[in-house]
């Protein structure tokens, strides 16, 4: 009797088994995170002179920027430097934009950016807030810097 019993214990058991294996992956929602697409925006009526957070990217593209604004006020000029990273190779297009204190918008962007390709914008000896977004490979745009740059001069004067 004990003999018949086992093959049968064997058989179920495995069924069982074999059912759990087969359930599906998609059915439960998994924790990765994803980042949306940031859209570069143009130039508009309402230009806001506050920062936001920047996009979180996936360290695969991972990239870093320097942004400087000059100290000579004849020529306050912000240069926007590409430094590259782990998406160095993923990297099609950078786009800088200066939304200045006298309320205009000056965008440009370079394609295909090398480790130390620069961008360099108009500024003004106010705040100015400045953007830059890089486009990657597969079409996903990210912002990677959003901070006001306020003019400092060489000689400031007490």
């Amino acid at each position: 009797m004990y003999l018949r019993s086992v093959p049968v214990l064997i058989i179920v058991c495995t069924a069982i088994l074999a059912a759990g294996c087969m359930e599906s992956p998609g059915l439960f929602p998994g924790t990765a995170v994803t980042t949306p697409p940031t859209a570069i925006p143009t130039a508009s009526p309402t230009l806001s002179f506050v920062p936001e957070p920047t996009d979180v990217m996936p360290l695969t593209y991972l990239v870093t920027v320097q942004v400087v604004k000059n100290t000579i006020s004849t020529d306050p000029s912000i240069t926007v430097t590409y430094e590259g990273g782990q998406g160095l190779a993923f990297t099609s297009s950078m786009t800088a934009q200066a939304i200045r204190s006298d309320m205009t918008v000056d965008q440009e962007t370079l394609a295909s950016p090398r480790m130390g390709s620069e961008i360099v914008l108009s500024g003004t000896t106010g705040t100015d807030r400045v953007l830059v977004y890089v486009t990657m490979a597969n079409g996903v745009t990210y912002k990677v810097f959003d901070k006001d740059m306020p003019f400092q001069p060489i000689n400031p004067q007490y």
